[in-house]
């Protein structure tokens, strides 16, 4: 079969210093056996993560230029098809089996169904509107893969996505803890990279037993240039503002330009509407818009861009306008002259903070969005919800201005 192009060769973009510290420790096998790769969300965890694995696997490694991505095995793992790198993430249960072999069976054919679209664009989102875990059987089947020798390669290297959801339940971390197992006695020839965008949530012996590698944000200036080169804007207040609402994740900034005139704008304007208006049968109204599942399709996005709208009427409140990222909105928000005090768009801001963590748990979109309008309600009539503290990214917002 001919060999295609290496399409999902990419270098994580703007990342050239950690990059090449880990070139030189792969090169001088200085590279730990396990890695937990973390960042904010479309900082570019995945990217990185299979950088790591073409790099182990590339044949002339110790020569320190690595990947090449020119020798057979980088090529083949551009393509996701090296049989000794094991790309696996969240997937949805698969219906009940007759059996646990049967199990780890659909669960095999579900990944490499989400592999083959992986290939055709390794920034696809899979499975936007399922609930999603990695389960137990997922797990056996990793440890099972991690127990055989490598077929072509010396090493064998697993890529886990979203590591922190090996625990769908917090009353249920069999998952997790069957893959403690794992790292604790590895085998000589397994190579482990975990991605988590809330490592907090990781099992603590699962951190302890890996080397935390974080992706820090870039500078605005560097994502402005990655969304004019990359992503086609070449309107340079546009891509700075695409930048400025990016957080420093050029990923993310791939997503905004795409849904610039998308929905979930409308969705968080709807939210916020909702919340400032605080009667039940609005807030009742914006919840009912959401289905009971699929709250990582829908919701997500439309809880980022409120996040953002809180982030602008908290600018406007605190008398610092040009630091909002989207001033019209704040404004239009009523967040100027009038418009609820900064206490209370901080307590707000922790209650959309604990709605995320509800919706990458995959709980119910309705009851999720219902609770959130609730307590920012609350917030914004002056009644505390006690949700400041939850918001660290926020926090030091006031200070930062």
């Amino acid at each position: 079969m001919a060999e295609g192009p290496p399409v999902n060769a990419e270098r994580p973009w703007g990342q050239e210093d950690l990059l090449q510290r880990l070139a030189s420790a792969v090169a001088g096998r200085r590279l730990p056996q396990s890695l937990l790769v973390h960042g904010p969300e479309g900082v570019g965890k995945r990217s990185l993560a299979l950088w790591i694995a073409r790099a182990l696997q590339c044949e002339p490694a110790e020569a320190g230029d690595v990947p090449c991505e020119a020798c057979r095995p980088c090529r083949m793992a551009a393509r996701l098809e090296h049989p000794d790198i094991h790309l696996h993430f969240p997937m949805p249960r698969p219906k009940r089996a007759a059996s646990r072999a049967r199990l780890r069976e659909a669960i095999e054919a579900q990944r490499h169904e989400r592999l083959a679209l992986l290939r055709e664009d390794l920034h696809a989102r899979l499975d936007p509107d399922a609930v999603t875990g990695l389960y137990v059987a997922a797990v056996e089947n990793i440890r099972d893969q991690a127990s055989r020798r490598p077929s072509m390669a010396r090493r064998s290297v697993f890529v886990i996505e979203d590591a922190e959801r090996m625990v769908p339940q917090s009353a249920s971390p069999e998952a997790a803890n069957a893959f403690l197992k794992l790292l604790e006695e590895p085998p000589p020839f397994a190579y482990i990279v975990l991605t988590s965008g809330r490592p907090d949530a990781l099992l603590p012996t699962i951190r302890s037993r890996t080397v935390p590698l974080r992706i820090a944000p870039l500078p605005t200036e560097r994502v402005a240039a990655y969304v004019t080169e990359h992503l086609g804007v070449r309107d340079d207040d546009r891509a700075r503002a695409v930048a400025r609402r990016a957080g420093g994740a050029v990923y993310r900034a791939r997503t905004l330009v795409d849904s610039e005139a998308g929905e979930s704008g409308a969705a968080a304007d709807g939210l916020l509407a909702a919340a400032l208006d605080g009667s039940p049968q609005a807030r009742y109204r914006a919840a009912s818009r959401y289905s009971a599942r699929g709250a990582r399709g829908e919701l997500e996005p439309a809880l980022e861009a409120l996040r953002i709208r809180l982030r602008d009427m908290l600018c406007i409140a605190a008398g610092a306008p040009d630091a909002a990222l989207d001033s019209a909105s704040g404004r239009g928000a009523g967040a100027a002259g009038g418009g609820p005090a900064e206490g209370a768009v901080l307590e707000a801001l922790g209650a959309v903070d604990a709605a995320m963590e509800g919706v990458g748990r995959n709980l119910n979109p309705q009851a999720t969005t219902a609770l959130l309008l609730e307590e920012m309600s609350a917030a914004f009539a002056g009644r505390p919800t006690g949700r400041t503290a939850g918001t660290p990214q926020f926090a030091g917002v006031l200070r930062s201005l």
